[in-house]
């Protein structure tokens, strides 16, 4: 086995301040070694505000056969701060597998930031919707490693990520932008905890916009299961700003209120969100990250970061490099030539492969934390 790790915390009543320590015991080489990790890491986390909408609850439920595959789908009423950045209802689908293993699914649909990109372009998915069983989402299909997991798809619509927590009246708008990507997240993290309070391990994994909302997705689910293994799995989302474009970074997070997130001893955190991934992996030795990209994605790159081919694979290697230098095996990359965009739920999650290895046993050796799961360059 590659990785023993299991992180122990002794946590407080709700409402106490949490005194936490992490006792990490890693075996390996036969031996044994101790290692206490920052012990107020879950005491940052919560003074970050990321666990404020915890407890959120749906006001109906429905179910569904989508594909052969059974789901409950869950709405929120239009006045809980769970909601899609026009107003609309939100809505979380859950798919009843293995109670021991839970893979927590963001999907994605692009990004807003002001009345242009929002309503003029309409670069952000508007409307959530239930599941859309593909790709690693499809229980039905044998070939799929997380085809016995429990399985929470969380909806898209809030145009911030996953982390946004404002509402902002831009100028022509005749409606308030509500970007409330945290309490969308935080309803399906309280669906998940509800329904299962202690699984062996989970998996938090995004796709494009859902990929930059892993960052987020962790934070919220490490507060709310600090003793479970974690697996993020982060899809054509990895966190990269144009550095030539700070400036329009910097009005993201003021208009996502996202500022709240970038920690006081992580300065390339500002710069970069990838980095928040180096900063958790700093903190919490029970984590493993997995990025995924193409070198030349034309939504993330092109569009998106308005960056040439050639910067855009440039930069990609050397922040997840750096990244994978600092902690190399709990932070692994699949990165493929190509310039098209996700793979997590489509049938090439099946077939896409480097070397032999396709994304899907890729993700398999992860989940199973075997030697096999390493960073596979094309």
């Amino acid at each position: 086995m590659k990785r023993h790790n299991r992180a122990f915390l002794t946590v407080g009543l709700p409402g106490i301040v949490l005194s936490a320590l992490f006792a990490v015991v890693l075996y390996g080489c036969g031996s044994n070694t101790t290692t206490t990790v920052a012990p107020d890491f879950l005491d940052r986390l919560n003074s970050m505000g990321v666990d404020k909408y915890i407890g959120l609850e749906p006001t109906l439920e429905t179910t569904q056969t989508i594909d052969g595959s059974t789901w409950e789908v869950y709405s929120y009423d239009p006045s809980s701060p769970a909601r899609c950045f026009n107003g609309s209802p939100y809505i979380v689908s859950l798919h009843r597998g293995d109670p021991q293993k839970v893979l927590l699914y963001l999907e994605g649909g692009g990004a807003c930031w002001d009345y242009t990109t929002c309503y003029s372009e309409k670069l952000a998915k508007s409307g959530a919707n239930p599941a859309i069983p593909m790709g690693m989402l499809d229980p039905t299909n044998p070939a799929n490693p997380f085809k016995n997991y429990s399985i929470i798809y969380a909806s898209y619509c809030d145009a911030s990520v996953w982390s946004g927590d404002n509402d902002v009246d831009f100028t022509g708008a005749t409606e308030t932008t509500y970007f409330h990507g945290l309490a969308n997240l935080s309803a399906a993290v309280t669906l998940m905890k509800q329904d299962y309070i202690n699984p062996s391990t989970i998996v938090v994994a995004g796709s494009s916009a859902g990929g930059y909302g892993t960052f987020m997705g962790y934070f919220v689910t490490r507060t709310q299961y600090p003793f479970t293994t974690l697996n993020v799995i982060n899809d054509s989302g990895v966190g990269l700003f144009n550095p030539q474009e700070s400036s329009l970074f910097q009005h993201i997070l003021a208009t996502w209120n996202l500022s709240r997130i970038i920690p006081s001893d992580c300065p390339k955190c500002s710069q970069q969100m990838s980095y928040l991934a180096d900063w958790a992996l700093d903190n919490d030795p029970d984590v493993n990250f997995g990025f995924f990209s193409y070198y030349n994605d034309m939504v993330i790159g092109s569009v998106f970061l308005q960056m040439s081919t050639a910067d855009f694979k440039s930069l990609l290697l050397s922040v997840t490099g750096a990244i994978h230098a600092a902690h190399p095996t709990h932070f692994e990359r699949f990165f493929v030539d190509g310039d098209i965009h996700t793979v997590l739920e489509l049938p090439a999650y099946y077939t896409m492969q480097v070397s032999g290895t396709t994304i899907s046993q890729w993700t398999a050796d992860m989940i199973t934390d075997t030697a096999d799961w390493k960073d596979t360059l094309q």
